[in-house]
């Protein structure tokens, strides 16, 4: 019989998982997986509605097919979130920053643009500033 975690964590979107997945990643990408970036890490998830049992779920599954958010909003809400993980620990590696490109470029961003985004992306998180500020800067 299927624990109820288990069917929490069945019904959550592909993408979701992938996007949790991705972000632990992102933690690791240093090889210093700084307990600042775990406390993020379930922070982000409980603001997208998940509990702690759900999210240890996600960043231990394997076999995720990455799919790229269709929206300009959840493209920009993804590497908002990469971005917040990246910088969790107060500072961004190479390797976390090679990471951004790769999914900025991955979300169909122009190749001249993506040092742009990323440096847009990386002061805006060290700034502290909202998702929502971020979107309302880049449809002004």
């Amino acid at each position: 019989m299927e624990s109820n975690q288990t069917k929490q964590v069945s019904k959550i979107d592909d993408s979701l998982k992938w996007h949790f997945f991705n972000m632990y990643c992102m933690a690791l990408s240093d090889t210093d997986f700084d307990p600042k970036e775990a406390k993020l890490l379930y922070k982000i998830g409980l603001e997208h509605g998940l509990d702690k049992t759900v999210i240890d779920e996600i960043v231990v599954t394997s076999g995720l097919r990455p799919e790229a958010p269709i929206t300009i909003e959840e493209k920009v809400a993804y590497l908002y979130d990469l971005t917040r993980m990246a910088w969790a620990d107060g500072k961004i590696q190479e390797e976390e920053q090679l990471v951004l490109i790769k999914n900025i470029l991955r979300f169909g961003f122009k190749e001249e643009n993506k040092e742009q985004i990323k440096n847009y992306l990386i002061e805006s998180v060290r700034e502290g500033k909202s998702l929502e500020q971020i979107i309302t800067e880049i449809k002004a």
